[in-house]
């Protein structure tokens, strides 16, 4: 026999299936006349698109800059560039405030306009004449006015063309799905032309017409006149957009004053735990912050020591060592082939010298001075892409200690958000017209952002650092000229501009076809899991392999290893395989999270939880990348086992798989969620009723035929 409770609850669904029946007629023909607002969707599209190329343009440049004009030391280059990047995923969250408060056109135009100020500030302080006496305002560009922009920008764009399309039809929600897919199209579209082009003109520039010394110059132009261009035509598109008020600050306020009721107010352990959670999250940020300014003083004191040599040139070819870096390339410096004769050198000897004969003449040209120290040579211990340490033992000490925090912060926030219903609703004087479900809507979003965002990007993560680095020890020759091996980050970038459209037109069809209903988001999470950690599987083999192919001695040592390390008899162009199934991975799972952070979260919180799933997916992900890269990363890839690293990645990920099914499927875990998000999107095995709601919907079916009869 049921209880009040249960036929309470069968009553409301039961209305709930009434109205909807009532309604359908009204949704089918909705449908049927529905046409997406390509113009409004078009514009943000072309925002994002510009917005992207200037953020990565300078992201994928400011830190040689720092280094090689502004004089700063190799690990405070790399140090300020991560705090850049970490300062433009903070600023996402007061900007995700702002813009639920005041509106999310009002903020985008605002901070947009800031944001392009900001650009045009650096692209002046970049001049030639000018890189010197204008590097106050270089740093007061790069670190304070752009990531303020984009805190302003990046949470709210993708959900202000989400609102131009609405969600009150199943017509709409797909075109809302399909939108957040070619946003994501549309970002790697500007990473395609930063990375691909204009990262490399600030180093190389474009002789005859643009020098060298102009590279910064001409490409930070470039992205200033992008930026301006992506405010104009946000403003001029003023007149198609649907523009929304913003709801105040209540919403948010009701979310922070219910936490703080509940925790003195019987809402029991879970609410301790949340008090707990949130309350070491900005401490976790500040400490990772403070670490990321740490700058390595053995690096820089090497840096510092180099004055006196910097005339000197060295043949690629050449790897001359007071310390060889490992026993292979050890190998390489005694096998004759090698050391016996070599081609001429830029050195004007012109004839073929020994090995001997070439050091006793370098040596001799820099005046009896020492080798240790030169670019080329290996004097100090490897250490590769983001891995290794850097920061000293303070820097070092920091991190671990940002691990701690972040690890017990995620973990609280997880255990008291898969069920709020300890959450008690504020006394009627405190009351706002911001609900108690609410407020446990929103928290309900957060278990999913973490675990999602954490375990996906633990994978992710390998394409921006392990892969690159393990690249440059393959052979990356073209055309007798060897590439970077960031060159390969854009098989990801193709990998999305070529796959969307036929995830969207082709795949996402034929599979719902095959089994009758559309895809779900919860199954594109899962497939995007899986197809990441088969790309990091295959990143393993090929080091495995790497490693035990021979070492390209007779070639010139590589130009983006470690110093002294010579490329291995293996095609680079292999990498292209699992840097274009992370980006089929990454088509499946953060477009999916974008529009489950907007679909399930409060109209008037939207962009504040989008901008919680952006400082996940950003900040809070790579730092717990950085402690398993010092713990699994070797500092010599022909040495250690850098496949280690890469199974971790894939466990995490499946953990992940695991994590998610438990936050989904278990028990009263994810109640609080929308439920027709929950049952129609989060559900894979698409068995969205559970045993007692099966029973229910049946007995309700009974009741309606025999009313019927």
């Amino acid at each position: 026999m049921p209880t009040n409770g249960t036929s309470s609850r069968r009553e409301v669904r039961q209305g709930a299936v009434e109205e909807n029946l009532s309604d359908s007629d009204d949704a089918k023909y909705d449908d049927e006349d529905y046409h997406a607002p390509w113009g409004p969707i078009l514009i943000v599209l072309a925002v994002e698109l510009c917005e992207r190329l200037t953020y990565y343009t300078l992201a994928g440049s400011q830190k040689t800059y720092l280094n090689k004009q502004l004089g700063f030391s190799p690990s405070s280059a790399a140090a300020m560039n991560s705090v850049f990047s970490m300062l433009c995923y903070m600023w996402c969250l007061p900007g995700g405030l702002l813009a639920d408060s005041f509106g999310r056109y009002k903020v985008i135009v605002c901070l947009a306009s800031i944001y392009a100020l900001g650009t045009v500030v650096v692209a002046i302080s970049v001049h030639a004449d000018l890189q010197i006496p204008l590097k106050g305002l270089f740093l007061f560009g790069a670190l304070g006015l752009i990531p303020l922009g984009t805190g302003g920008i990046k949470p709210n764009i993708c959900n202000f063309g989400a609102d131009q399309i609405g969600d009150e039809t199943p017509a709409r929600k797909e075109t809302q799905k399909k939108f957040f897919s070619f946003f994501y199209l549309s970002i790697n579209v500007g990473v395609l032309f930063a990375f691909g082009y204009f990262a490399n003109l600030t180093t190389h520039g474009q002789p005859p017409y643009i020098p060298l010394e102009e590279g910064y110059f001409a490409a930070y132009i470039v992205a200033a006149a992008s930026m301006i261009i992506a405010v104009m035509t946000f403003v001029g598109g003023t007149g198609l957009f649907t523009i929304s008020p913003g709801g105040g600050i209540d919403g948010f306020l009701t979310m922070v004053k219910t936490v703080g009721h509940s925790v003195t107010s019987g809402g029991g352990w879970r609410a301790y735990v949340c008090a707990l959670g949130w309350s070491l999250m900005p401490l976790f940020f500040l400490v990772t912050f403070v670490a990321a300014l740490q700058s390595d003083p053995a690096e820089a004191a090497v840096v510092s020591g180099n004055s006196t040599i910097t005339n000197v040139t060295l043949p690629a070819a050449v790897a001359v060592h007071s310390e060889v870096p490992n026993r292979f390339e050890e190998a390489c410096l005694t096998n004759r082939e090698l050391s016996d004769e070599f081609r001429p050198w830029d050195t004007g000897l012109g004839s073929a010298v020994s090995f001997d004969e070439f050091v006793a003449t370098a040596t001799d040209s820099m005046n009896g001075a020492s080798f240790e120290g030169v670019t080329g040579l290996a004097t100090q211990p490897r250490r590769l892409h983001g891995g290794g340490g850097g920061g000293g033992k303070v820097g070092q000490l920091l991190t671990q200690i940002a691990f701690v925090l972040g690890s017990i912060s995620c973990i609280c926030l997880v255990i008291a958000h898969r069920n709020n219903k300890w959450m008690k609703p504020l006394p009627k004087k405190e009351a706002t017209t911001f609900t108690i479900e609410e407020v446990r809507e929103g928290f309900a979003t957060v278990p999913l952002i973490i675990v999602i965002n954490i375990c996906f990007n633990m994978g992710y993560n390998a394409m921006n650092n392990a892969m690159p680095g393990q690249a440059c020890q393959m052979n990356t020759l073209l055309f007798g000229s060897q590439l970077n091996g960031a060159f390969f980050n854009l098989g990801d970038a193709l990998a999305i501009i070529v796959f969307t459209p036929i995830f969207e037109s082709i795949m996402y069809p034929f599979f719902g076809m095959l089994k009758g209903s559309e895809v779900r988001l919860g199954q594109k999470l899962i497939a995007g899991m899986l197809i990441t950690a088969l790309a990091n599987c295959i990143s393993a083999v090929l080091e495995i392999k790497r490693r035990h192919s021979p070492l390209m001695c007779w070639e010139a040592v590589s130009e983006c290893a470690p110093n002294g390390i010579h490329m291995r008899n293996i095609s680079a162009f292999w990498m292209f395989v699992p840097f274009a199934l992370i980006g089929a991975g990454e088509i499946l799972v953060n477009p999916c999270m974008y529009y489950f952070a907007y679909t399930a979260a409060p109209a008037r919180v939207r962009s504040l939880v989008q901008a919680f799933n952006l400082f996940m997916q950003g900040a809070v992900s790579n730092a717990f990348t950085a402690i398993v890269m010092k713990v699994a990363f070797p500092n010599d890839l022909d040495t250690g086992n850098l496949e280690y690293y890469y199974f971790i990645n894939v466990v995490c990920l499946l953990v992940g798989i695991i994590l998610y099914f438990y936050l989904t499927k278990c028990g009263s875990n994810a109640e609080d969620i929308k439920e027709e998000v929950r049952d129609e999107e989060l559900d894979p095995t698409e068995h969205e009723y559970g045993p007692h709601r099966h029973e229910e919907m049946q007995e309700m079916s009974g009741s309606s035929t025999s009313d019927s009869e």
